[in-house]
């Protein structure tokens, strides 16, 4: 038996999720819900807000309440990402302050478009929290990262 692709093993982590916690993507951010992405994505969902004025730690409580302490998936957009799970976003630290809170065994995925992905290591600041997968639609073909382990 061969060692199982970086594919396989993000598809067997998502599918033991019990729920997923998404975002509404902009035009500028590569879409989740278009029909070619290849996973199935946990149907009990809470959907954040795109809003940067929502409380990012209010945010966290609801899902945590939601979710309590079931494996749950959190797929993130970002302006750039890199194959060390750095990510960077609009330059608000949302997604960093939502992630300070949540539970560190949640699955935090980046979704992103290849134009995005940095092959070398951006610059990642004390309060950066770190992804742990980037799905990466590449114009014809979907591919994902594992990123070093941030637990």
């Amino acid at each position: 038996m061969g060692k199982e692709s970086s594919f396989e093993e993000l598809e067997g982590k998502i599918s033991r999720c019990a729920g997923s916690v998404l975002y509404t993507p902009a035009k500028s951010e590569t879409d989740y819900n278009d029909p070619s992405f290849p996973f199935k994505i946990p149907r009990d969902r809470i959907l954040i807000p795109t809003d940067k004025d929502s409380n990012p730690f209010e945010w966290a409580t609801r899902c945590i309440h939601k979710f309590k302490n079931d494996s749950v998936c959190v797929f993130v957009p970002g302006t750039r990402f890199d194959r060390y799970g750095t990510r960077h976003g609009r330059g608000v630290g949302w997604y960093d302050r939502f992630f300070s809170k949540i539970p560190p065994h949640w699955l935090r995925i980046g979704v992103i478009d290849s134009k995005q992905l940095q092959h070398t290591r951006l610059m990642r600041q004390e309060w950066d929290e770190a992804v742990d997968w980037i799905i990466v639609w590449n114009d014809f073909s979907w591919s994902t990262y594992k990123a070093p382990s941030r637990l």
